[in-house]
């Protein structure tokens, strides 16, 4: 393919436009002459037809027995010569039929099947009304105008008809001579055209080509280059504010490097900020979660220490070891699990995210469950739809939370009755994801416990039957996962959560956040 550089274009386009204006002018201009013609040409044959219809029957002087005289044919001849484009007539009864005729008769015939129910119908119908009627029509690649004139013989006591019928031949040569005129004329006014378009765009491109060999320049880092256009038009003007335009840009370029200094400087300044913000945020955080964790160690501890006393003060009643050691052992491991809890819910977890269905994994999950005692005697109704549930998470992760909301949910129903499961495609913040629903028939949880419920060591569990990190830890994990999870008021206990489809979360992970 030909590339052309822009002068180039600029020619050819107005070379395009003018051609084309020239041609649909010239065709405007010939289909509007013609259809005038057209109409010329209806309207003075139909005329011609109804004012020599009476003419015509003064020459037969009213006998038509199919024989010619010299007169006959000298009025005929008359006719023809009035009007070139008589092909010939015909003298018609009421009925259609043919009294006399000129016309050839394989002619005469084929423009009779134009006439709607025949010309005999047109015929009477022209008779009764008095009026003319006539058709124009297409036959053998040829066109013709068919005329049908009333007219009453001597004394008016017997109506006929006389048919004229007419060729375009005079038209239609009328219209080709106007088509080469227009063409001839179409061809000067292109070819002027282009003779200005080459001048005009000479014109324009020379001083356009200095101004991009200028900015060539300058782009090259050459700015004490200035551009010399000595003309008093736009380019001239256009030259000068260009080297105006490159004294600014100097001034402008010396103005942004000092102030990328100074945003540099205060970059690094709000870092060693941030980064003291962050520190001291961790620390608070890292005080109020101490202050939870010794408030929860101290009661078992505590039991600890009073049953050590216990054992050491009463040695002699060894009945008694057994049941105080047990005591001791179970506090002791309650401590373990809010410490392990704990760890889980501070530190980073090290597992690899990867696209994870959601479908399979709840439906492998509650297959699992199902053969494992807490979840003997508990029923599942899963409503997990139709359609892809891929997500981009940590699968350890997510089966940690769903097996945690089940085992909360098993042990608010005392191991007996329904867990469903439900999800669907859902959307959050204009974000495509998918909504997992998980339900129970438990005693539900209060509204004064739905907010607090996912806080650390918050829990409505008997003592000694949960830590109070398990909801924690799930909503860290699934806001690690990019979603979120609630808790809403129901029937029973009803959990929600929320995670980003597959494709949302790349295109997060794709986008580089803004600092500050």
């Amino acid at each position: 393919m030909i590339k052309l550089n822009w002068p180039n274009r600029i020619l050819l386009y107005s070379m395009i436009i003018i051609a084309v204006s020239v041609l649909l002018t010239a065709a405007i201009t010939v289909r509007t002459a013609s259809r005038l013609w057209e109409k010329e040409f209806r309207e003075r044959n139909t005329a011609y037809a109804m004012y020599t219809s009476l003419d015509v029957l003064r020459t037969f002087g009213g006998t038509f027995n199919g024989s010619v005289t010299p007169q006959i044919a000298e009025a005929i001849d008359l006719l023809t010569v009035h009007n070139e484009d008589l092909l010939g007539v015909m003298i018609l009864t009421e009925s259609g039929r043919a009294l006399f005729s000129t016309l050839p008769r394989d002619l005469a015939l084929g423009l009779e099947d134009f006439w709607r129910n025949g010309i005999g119908a047109a015929v009477a119908g022209v008779v009764r009304s008095k009026k003319h009627l006539r058709n124009e029509v297409v036959y053998r690649g040829r066109k013709f105008l068919d005329v049908l004139a009333p007219v009453n013989t001597r004394g008016g006591n017997r109506p006929i008809a006389v048919r004229y019928v007419y060729g375009y031949s005079s038209l239609e040569a009328k219209k080709a001579n106007l088509i080469k005129g227009v063409l001839v004329g179409a061809f000067l006014l292109m070819a002027l055209g282009a003779l200005l378009s080459v001048v005009f765009s000479r014109s324009l491109t020379s001083p356009l080509k200095v101004l991009s060999q200028g900015a060539a320049k300058i782009a090259g880092g050459d700015r004490d280059y200035r551009i010399d256009l000595p003309r008093g038009d736009e380019m001239g003007n256009l030259a000068d504010q260009f080297n105006r335009m490159v004294d600014s840009l100097g001034e402008q370029q010396e103005d942004l490097e000092r102030a990328n200094v100074e945003l540099q400087n205060t970059n690094l300044r709000m870092r060693d900020l941030q980064t003291q913000l962050v520190r001291s945020e961790r620390l608070a955080a890292l005080g109020q979660l101490s202050a939870g964790v010794s408030h929860e160690l101290d009661n078992p501890i505590g039991v600890i220490l009073g049953y050590a006393e216990l054992i050491k003060e009463e040695s002699e009643a060894e009945n008694q070891h057994g049941e105080y050691a047990g005591v001791i052992l179970d506090e002791a491991k309650r401590c373990k699990r809010i410490i392990a809890g704990l760890l889980d819910f501070s530190r980073p977890r090290l597992g690899e995210k990867g696209t994870v269905d959601l479908k399979g994994l709840i439906s492998g999950l509650t297959s699992q469950l199902s053969e494992q005692r807490p979840f003997r005697r508990i029923s599942w109704r899963l409503t997990l739809g139709d359609g892809d549930s891929l997500v981009h998470a940590d699968p350890d992760a997510l089966r940690q939370v769903i097996v945690n909301l089940c085992l909360n949910s098993s042990q608010a129903m005392e191991g007996e009755g329904e867990i469903a499961i439900g999800m669907s495609p859902a959307r959050d913040k204009d974000k495509d994801g998918h909504m997992v629903r998980l339900a129970d028939v438990g005693p539900g949880i209060e509204d004064a416990s739905l907010e607090r419920i996912f806080d650390p060591f918050y829990t409505t569990k008997k003592r000694g039957e949960g830590t109070g990190l398990g909801l924690s830890i799930c909503r860290k994990l699934i806001e690690d996962a990019g979603g979120w999870i609630r808790a809403v008021k129901g029937r029973g206990g009803v959990f929600e959560l929320w995670l980003p489809s597959v494709g949302q979360v790349r295109d997060r992970e794709n986008t580089i956040p803004e600092e500050g």
